[in-house]
């Protein structure tokens, strides 16, 4: 019999957005709470490439 099994590998991306603060405590909060309260798209979001995730390569638990 042959089992067709799921496998995955995670892939992320990073990207920068400006935002007006004094400190960089305060830009990290001011932007978190622009993504908690939904106000900041991810097309506002310069993204660099994507990459693969170290160490993410494992099945997901499908077999079909």
């Amino acid at each position: 019999m042959k089992l067709q099994v799921s496998v995955e590998k995670r892939l992320y991306c990073t990207g920068t957005v400006e935002v007006e603060a004094d400190t960089p405590e305060e830009a990290i909060d001011e932007i978190e709470r622009q993504i908690n309260a939904g106000e900041l798209q991810t097309t506002a979001v310069e993204w660099n490439d994507p990459t693969y995730e170290d160490m993410s390569f494992q099945t997901t638990g499908d077999v079909d």
